[in-house]
């Protein structure tokens, strides 16, 4: 019986793949693409189910290499999109059968979570001007991404050493910094190199590379470690700033930010001058050779830093001029439709380099839910360093909401489309470095008694 039951299986596998591939050679005739997508699913979907760093790299690397177009909404990114939603389901389900010890204090993300994902559908129902379809899915995966990135990001991190996820972190940072500063100087018709646009470019993820990377180059245990963790620290305020664009100074905030005792996973004062210092002469050596190599025009960072000088010196620019002339435009335009918003579907007739860009997609309502949503990730990663202890990751974490509130200024970080990517990456590292704590059992213990009571 066994045996013919083992037989009845292996026809009917052989029947699926022979018709399987079938399918697989017919849509290749008509879109290639497509075509190795449908044919390479099986192993993809198998891949994605085992393997943590399956779905990780799926998210982020497929993410920052499809998304990085401005692109219409097509087959690739349809699914791409679903790739996602597969993996926050396979994580979803993986945190719920068998939660770590660390879930706990993540538990509210889920309520958060699901409300943030309520109101883009809501926003988009209510839109004043009418919504595209076409558009609401291409705004919203980067939305998507905020809300289920955590997902993904707390169960992988349970199943990759700290280390790991703290490389990978590292070097998606400096090829998101140098793919910003690509596409910005190619936008801008200053490129000298011989490619714009070849990645995702991010301000944020950069960001959180940067701040862990001040921590680990005196956390990580061996001397080569530290010494590689430099490369982040000098490369990746080169690359942000041979743009010249003042908004890219955020990222030192990072150094103030994780300042403190070395016990706590933070840096001593004494020792991050040291470090600046260092890092700063290397740069200053490193970065007019980037100049050279990346800038056409030899006098645009000249004109760049005088434009900056007299914008700190509050004598104005043209930028300031054009942001301030956005943001009344937007405050006018969110009073037609505050509480959601013109929805993720509606493409704004204007640029809007200001914070209001959120109020205006999401109103009110919806721009308060993924506040919250974002205040709750912190939440839940400071009662986890009480419980367990502080680490790297949660040091890094603090660096990036620094850098992200800082960047209010400017503009809104929730459009920044690196955004999702390193809040599912700090999750991951959070997640990691509290399950590789020795404290994780006895504080997971005592929340389990405190709940009890």
């Amino acid at each position: 019986m066994s045996t013919a039951r083992s037989g009845w299986h292996t026809a009917t596998i052989s029947i699926f793949a022979v018709a399987w591939l079938v399918v697989s050679i017919f849509v290749v005739s008509r879109d290639p693409f497509l075509g190795l997508g449908v044919g390479l699913a099986p192993i993809i979907a198998y891949l994605l189910v085992r393997y943590a760093t399956a779905r990780v790299l799926a998210v982020t690397v497929g993410g920052m290499i499809l998304l990085g177009s401005s692109t219409d909404l097509g087959p690739n990114k349809i699914i791409y999109a679903a790739i996602v939603v597969l993996c926050a389901m396979i994580s979803g389900y993986r945190l719920v059968k068998n939660p770590p010890p660390y879930a706990w204090a993540f538990r509210p993300l889920i309520w958060f979570g699901l409300a943030v994902i309520a109101i883009f559908g809501i926003s988009y129902l209510a839109s004043p001007a009418g919504s595209d379809l076409a558009t609401f899915g291409r705004q919203s995966i980067f939305y998507l991404l905020i809300v289920l990135g955590p997902v993904i990001g707390l169960d992988s991190g349970r199943d990759l050493a700290p280390r790991t996820v703290y490389a990978i972190i590292g070097v998606i940072g400096v090829i998101a910094a140098l793919g910003f500063a690509a596409d910005w100087l190619n936008r801008r018709g200053v490129t000298a190199l011989p490619f714009g646009r070849f990645i995702l470019s991010s301000l944020v993820l950069p960001g959180l590379a940067f701040g862990l990377a001040l921590v680990m180059v005196f956390h990580a245990r061996s001397v080569m470690a530290r010494v590689l963790w430099l490369i982040p620290i000098i490369a990746i305020p080169i690359a942000m700033l041979v743009t010249g664009t003042r908004t890219n100074l955020i990222i030192f905030i990072a150094i103030a930010v994780v300042l403190g005792s070395i016990k706590k996973a933070r840096v001593p004062l004494g020792r991050m001058i040291v470090l600046v210092i260092v890092a700063g002469v290397a740069g200053l050596v490193l970065f007019p050779i980037a100049v050279s190599v990346a800038v056409a025009d030899p006098n645009f960072i000249a004109n760049r830093v005088t434009a900056l000088v007299s914008a700190l010196t509050g004598n104005g620019d043209a930028s300031q001029s054009f942001r301030q002339d956005q943001a009344e435009t937007a405050a006018e335009m969110i009073s037609y439709s505050p509480f959601f918003g013109f929805g993720l579907g509606y493409t704004v007739p204007f640029t809007v380099d200001s914070p209001l860009l959120t109020p205006l997609r999401l109103g009110w309502v919806g721009t308060g839910l993924v506040a919250s949503f974002i205040g709750a990730v912190s939440v839940a990663v400071w009662r986890g360093a009480r419980a367990y202890s502080p680490t790297p990751a949660s040091t890094a974490w603090w660096a990036f909401l620094a850098i992200c509130l800082a960047n209010l200024i400017f503009g809104t970080p929730l459009e920044d489309r690196g955004f999702g990517f390193a809040i599912m990456l700090a999750s991951m590292a959070v997640a990691s470095s509290f399950n590789a704590s020795p404290n994780v059992g006895t504080a997971t213990a005592r929340k389990t008694v405190r709940a009890s009571r």
